[in-house]
């Protein structure tokens, strides 16, 4: 009966560990977060990204680039200037917060004692995301280098460079990632 409990148990144990290390299927671009954008006039564009709360403030950005540059190319464009404008200058990152695990309900000196297992979360600082991550660039687009100002972005460049590092084609088309497959051993 003893071995029955410990089969048992054992087959709990290993059903659960299979199912924590499965890992997560890929995201393709789009996926990434919520994207926006909107034209200004034919040349204008407001493009937007608010990503997840796992996403830094500099990645966010790089994906807010990509976007623009995709959005220059499917537009017919090979150059953008990102415009200083108001709404530009005003962007910060995200505000953070550090925050503490909750107290013990055993006295302070219970987690020094020798005779007792320290926590070892105890105390321990976290730093939490408090706003979600947005970027927003107003871009102006350009079809060659003689009408491109010299500080411009070569959105085919910036696809052909970052665009594979998110799932964007060189001519702005959003690559479907490719399944992770399992391991068997």
């Amino acid at each position: 009966m003893n071995t029955l409990y410990i089969t048992l148990g054992l087959a709990a144990a290993m059903s659960l560990s299979g199912c924590a290390t499965t890992p997560k299927q890929p995201r393709s671009f789009d996926q990434l977060g919520s994207f926006a954008s909107y034209p200004l006039n034919r040349s204008s564009y407001r493009i937007s990204f608010q990503a997840d709360a796992h996403t830094s403030y500099g990645t966010a950005e790089e994906i807010t680039l990509v976007k623009a540059a995709q959005t220059t190319v499917l537009n017919g464009f090979r150059f953008f200037k990102v415009l200083d404008d108001p709404s530009n200058r005003t962007q910060k990152p995200p505000r953070q917060a550090v925050i503490y695990s909750s107290p013990s309900y055993y006295p302070y000196y219970y987690h020094r004692h020798p005779a007792f297992w320290p926590d070892p979360f105890y105390d321990v600082p976290q730093v939490v995301t408090l706003d979600p991550v947005e970027v927003s660039y107003t871009i102006e687009c350009y079809k060659d280098t003689k009408s491109a100002p010299q500080d411009a972005f070569d959105a085919y460049l910036i696809l052909q460079s970052l665009g594979t590092k998110y799932g964007v084609s060189p001519s702005g088309q959003v690559l479907q990632p490719l399944p992770l497959q399992k391991k068997t051993p």
